[in-house]
């Protein structure tokens, strides 16, 4: 049988402190995409056009790292929900 401990409130208090610090890394990475999408204006040439596309690259990287951000903290609400909806299940049968 397995044994284990888990504080559920810890799991939801992790999930809504990833859930700012994700927030806080969109707005960074936007400004970021501002700043390398600004360049468009003031630069041109082959090396210009090198650059956007390893910008493009990164906007695809970014696209997928924030999915799997966004499914890491969903799952963890959601796990921190759960953990504490049946302990209250348990409490409940016993009443």
């Amino acid at each position: 049988m397995t044994t284990f401990h888990i504080d559920s409130s810890a799991v939801s208090s992790t999930a809504a402190t990833a859930r700012a610090q994700i927030a806080r890394i969109q707005t960074d990475i936007a400004a970021l995409h501002t700043s390398l999408t600004g360049l468009q204006v003031s630069w041109t040439g082959p090396a210009a056009t090198a650059f956007q596309a390893v910008v493009s690259r990164w906007r695809q990287t970014q696209t997928r790292l924030e999915g799997d951000l966004t499914a890491l903290n969903d799952a963890l609400a959601l796990a921190g929900r759960q953990y504490a909806e049946m302990e209250l299940a348990h409490v409940r049968m016993f009443q």
